[in-house]
């Protein structure tokens, strides 16, 4: 894995240990800061193909540096609820779990793990439903083994 790290952050190790069972060597990834004046805590992209890198296996994180911690990020689950709205019709919901990150370093490596496996969808050829779910379960696992997240 080839890692482009433009921050002030340190997150090599941490990444490169989460992903170390699973190969990964023509991964790159680029870590930057969000444009100045963005509302937006962190956020990832996995490309497919991009100009950059016409072969695709790029991630590209972005984080706030005016993020104040700990940062709460939803993660979605398998679980779903029934909810009426105002005119009596049953909704479906699914069930979000909210995790706070009290480092960067950590923040980071969620959206890592989570665009890890929409690499290792593209890498194996799925194109299947539940993307996201799928994603935001794969990161959770992880984070979890690594004793990050309960």
């Amino acid at each position: 894995m080839i890692i482009r790290n433009f921050t002030e952050y340190i997150v090599e190790p941490l990444l490169e240990t989460a992903v170390s069972d699973i190969h990964h060597r023509e991964l790159t990834v680029e870590i930057k800061y969000c444009r100045t004046g963005s509302k937006r805590c962190i956020s990832g992209t996995y490309y497919r193909w991009t100009a950059a890198a016409p072969e695709g296996r790029l991630i590209r994180l972005r984080i706030n540096r005016t993020n104040r911690y700990p940062v709460a990020i939803p993660f979605k689950t398998s679980e779903y609820f029934r909810k009426k709205d105002s005119r009596g019709r049953e909704i479906i919901y699914q069930r979000l779990r909210k995790e706070k990150f009290a480092r960067p370093e950590h923040l980071l490596l969620a959206i890592f793990l989570h665009e890890f496996s929409h690499y290792l969808d593209h890498a194996e050829g799925r194109n299947g439903r539940y993307k996201q779910t799928k994603a935001d379960k794969f990161a959770i696992e992880r984070l979890a083994n690594l004793g990050i997240v309960r």
